[in-house]
């Protein structure tokens, strides 16, 4: 607009002063503002056009952009309402993951419960129930291992159904087919057991006895003891379901148990391995030297005091042809040293003292022949017994490394058999012990005693000497 109003002004004077030579310069003057009027009206004319024009095409853009910033504004709207909305739904994503994590943990949980409880029922049923539950057990225990699907609580539920059931079934009592052992000649019998609370009983089809039944370990079938007192019609009547007599262990079977452990002496022995026949034959040598022994401390009684100092006197008195007769009644050791003092009687008093001393050395050297060899099995014998105890628990624990320690009770057997070496040891030991000390004690006693008879008489060969020569005088 401006340009075209320079233009005209421009245009106005370029005429003025063209016709500056014809006109006069106060009507060129008018001319032009006459002129430059109709110009500026027709301008102002245009102006007001481009105007209204502008503001007919302002007025969309300006409704557009009012509709633009409502539309702005309530984006913002939105923006802030799904800003607020996301934060709300990261606190709830954030509450389900921390209750799905809790879901997880429980069903974990009950996932361990349910493995360890059916581990404990497993190992708590009863003799002969595992025949009738067993393939259930094992279904139940593959679709609680199922790793595939994670924790699995489902299976957990149904093993606490499972044994909810069985527990409503074990309250009144139930009976169920199966095979089983039968104690002392190990047939195995198809029947009906009946399992009543703790007890478990066992009726063969074939007739016989019922019996108790007691698990059998390393075996899948338990092992039946026949019950000769109780009264078979007592026993139909239970097993048909109906009122009856029941025979009850107090001990809860630990009673069968104990007595097969005792076993046989054999098999005793045999549990100590090869050290325990090493020390059962050391026992056997010990028990035929102290028979022996035995023997010759029967051999080697001596006659008491009363009845050699009879002699004596006679010898004091030097009457030797009585004294000839007297040793003869005299037992086998004491007369052997008086026949040898009666035979040196004239020699010197040396000479007669070596005689006889030679005559006590001998009966020593017999009497007391394989004594040390006691003392020495005695002693050894608890030694060897010790040994086999090491052998068997350097066994034991060379087993606990390779399986552990997991069954005490087999452990327990373990230990308990290895010391069978020095339980046979001990036996061996202390009466070998008692009886070296008692036979060397007798021994010792007779020896000195006749040591005794030998000094005394000497000393009545002496004095008869003297006696001789005095009356000779």
């Amino acid at each position: 607009m401006k340009a075209r109003i320079l233009t005209s002004l421009a245009a106005v004077i370029l005429l003025t002063s063209s016709a500056a030579r014809a006109e006069t310069f106060e009507e060129a003057m008018n001319r032009a503002a006459a002129d430059y009027g109709q110009r500026l009206g027709k301008a102002a004319d245009e102006l007001n056009t481009t105007r209204k024009r502008i503001a007919d095409e302002k007025a969309p853009y300006l409704r557009d952009m009012r509709a633009a910033e409502d539309r702005i504004v309530t984006a913002q709207s939105q923006i802030e309402r799904l800003e607020t909305g996301q934060d709300q739904y990261a606190e709830d994503r954030r509450k389900l993951l921390m209750d799905l994590d809790a879901i997880r943990k429980n069903t974990a949980y009950m996932s361990t419960l349910a493995h360890d409880g059916l581990s404990a029922f497993s190992d708590g049923l009863a003799p002969g129930e595992g025949q009738s539950l067993s393939e259930k057990i094992q279904d139940l225990g593959q679709r609680l291992d199922d790793a595939s699907a994670g924790p699995n609580a489902q299976a957990a539920v149904q093993i606490a159904e499972f044994m909810l059931e069985r527990t409503r079934r074990a309250l009144g009592g139930y009976s169920a087919q199966g095979s089983s052992l039968m104690a002392g000649d190990n047939r195995v019998l198809k029947g009906t057991f009946a399992f009543v609370g703790p007890e478990t009983y066992f009726l063969p089809e074939e007739g016989g006895h019922p019996g108790t039944v007691r698990p059998r370990a390393g075996s899948m079938y338990p092992v039946a003891y026949e019950l000769t007192s109780w009264k078979p019609e007592d026993a139909l009547a239970f097993f048909q379901g109906r009122p009856s007599k029941v025979l009850a262990d107090a001990s809860g079977g630990k009673a069968l148990r104990l007595k097969e452990t005792k076993g046989t002496v054999l098999e005793h022995i045999q549990k100590g391995g090869p050290v325990a026949y090493a020390i059962i034959g050391v026992g056997f040598l010990a028990l035929l030297m102290i028979g022996q022994k035995v023997r010759d401390l029967i051999g080697l009684s001596v006659d008491p005091p009363p009845a050699i100092y009879a002699f004596l006197q006679t010898v004091q008195e030097g009457a030797w042809s009585k004294a000839d007769q007297a040793v003869k009644r005299l037992k086998a050791p004491t007369r052997e040293l008086f026949e040898v003092g009666l035979q040196y009687n004239e020699t010197t008093k040396e000479i007669l003292e070596e005689h006889l001393q030679s005559v006590l050395l001998r009966q020593r050297l017999h009497f007391e022949r394989r004594l040390p060899l006691l003392a020495v099995i005695a002693t050894a014998a608890p030694l060897m017994g010790l040994l086999g105890t090491v052998v068997g628990m350097v066994k034991t624990f060379a087993l606990i490394t390779v399986f552990g320690t997991g069954n005490a009770g087999k452990l327990a057997s373990g230990i308990s058999e290895v010391l069978v070496a020095t339980e046979l040891g001990l036996i061996v030991a202390i009466p070998t012990l008692i009886a070296h000390g008692f036979l060397s004690q007798r021994i010792q006693k007779n020896l000195s005693l006749l040591e005794r008879y030998a000094l005394e008489f000497v000393t009545a060969v002496e004095t008869a000497k003297v006696a001789k020569k005095g009356v000779t005088a």
